[in-house]
């Protein structure tokens, strides 16, 4: 059967025609997306960087981290005693109050007094004390925790020492 159209003419079905060819964005949706996901992960990448950044050691945690660094190499109760004698005289070049004679009890309580050191108290004092344990008591003590938690307690101190420096400025 012939279809005919309205001038009697047969009606012949051409073949699929070509479509309109895609636009640019339909075409590179996908290296556009992923290449603004890599400019956002850069962005973001740097963000860390930057706000993890340290500020330089002073002089007394450079001698801290040299002690540290010693004791790591070190094991037993010498390696205690390398970080309890670090840790002491960090503290004690940090304010006059706390020397490095002082017992762990004495620094104890002057600890609790002075308001820059308590965001660290906690990790001192548990510092001294393995320490003490280690050195007189022959107590196994992991040297590597026991600098994980010196080196933590210094950052807190120094944090607590900037915040109170940023506190003092007078504001404009």
């Amino acid at each position: 059967m012939i279809f005919l159209a309205a001038d009697d003419a047969p009606l012949v079905l051409q073949g699929p025609r070509a479509t309109i060819p895609p636009g640019w964005w339909e075409s590179y949706w996908g290296v556009l997306a992923c290449g603004l996901a890599l400019v956002v992960a850069l962005v973001l990448l740097e963000m860390a960087r930057r706000r993890r950044q340290r500020p330089a050691l002073t002089s007394a945690q450079q001698v801290l981290e040299q002690a540290l660094q010693q004791a790591a190499r070190t094991s037993g109760p010498a390696a205690a005693a390398l970080v309890s004698h670090g840790l002491r005289d960090f503290l004690a070049s940090t304010d006059a109050q706390l020397a490095a004679s002082l017992s762990t009890e004495e620094l104890a309580a002057r600890l609790k007094v002075l308001p820059l050191y308590l965001p660290a108290q906690g990790l001192l004092l548990t510092a001294l004390q393995t320490a003490d344990l280690a050195k007189f008591a022959g107590a196994t003590a992991s040297p590597d925790i026991l600098i994980a938690q010196v080196r933590e307690a210094v950052q807190r101190v120094e944090a607590a020492r900037r915040a109170f420096a940023i506190q003092a400025q007078p504001r404009p």
